[in-house]
């Protein structure tokens, strides 16, 4: 017989453009099943990018298979593209974790974000309903990192009663997909940047090579 008190199956969401995934976005996954503790890291790749019209990106199709190979060793990291088959106008974080809390509903959701999203957190869609769906945990790098957070945390708790946080605390990393992306198109190494197979298919695909992404 199951106990009453049994214990609730945690899922962390971890949302990104993810062009391509790299290993701090890795980190963060690690993070949270360690310091967490939970069962399931979700990567759940966006359709829409807000990238400069000259700057190379990836199809869809590329951005999931990168994903697919980085997360592969890992049998908690799981691929999701929930965000990649509904319209753009329905592709709204409250709208995503209202449908993830109707696929678990027995399970305990929580959301990852970075500092930058967390300063905005307010003004996403239907503030108060997205707060009461989900724990926010916020991947942080440093003590400044961290007080600004805990100095957010307080303000949300008060404007929205219920509402949960946490802190995930991260090691420094300076890497970012935009500068992949760079030192990908001039043909450059990407060593310790990102999985090797993730350069393998990079490499192999020419995924941000400037003749690929000339329209």
């Amino acid at each position: 017989m199951n106990s009453p008190e049994q214990k609730r199956n945690k899922i962390a969401i971890f949302g990104g453009s993810f062009d391509p995934i790299h290993n701090g976005h890795l980190a963060v996954a690690k993070a949270a099943h360690a310091q967490l503790h939970v069962d399931r890291v979700i990567f759940m790749p966006t359709k829409l990018r807000y990238y400069k019209e000259a700057e190379a990106a990836s199809e869809v199709y590329d951005r999931v298979a990168m994903l697919s190979l980085a997360i592969d060793a890992f049998d908690y990291m799981q691929f999701s593209d929930l965000e990649l088959r509904v319209r753009p106008s329905e592709n709204y974080t409250v709208k995503t974790l209202s449908r993830l809390h109707r696929k678990y509903p027995d399970a305990e959701l929580i959301f990852i974000l970075g500092g930058d999203s967390l300063e905005h957190l307010s003004t996403w869609r239907e503030p108060k309903k997205l707060l009461s769906l989900a724990t926010f945990a916020a991947a942080v790098r440093d003590d400044v990192d961290t007080d600004r957070a805990k100095e957010l945390f307080s303000i949300y708790e008060k404007e929205f009663p219920g509402s949960r946080f946490k802190l995930l605390r991260m090691r420094p990393f300076d890497i970012s997909s935009t500068r992949i992306r760079t030192l990908a198109a001039e043909g450059k190494s990407l060593k310790g940047l990102v999985p090797e197979a993730v350069e393998r298919y990079i490499l192999r695909n020419r995924i941000y090579s400037p003749e690929r992404n000339t329209f």
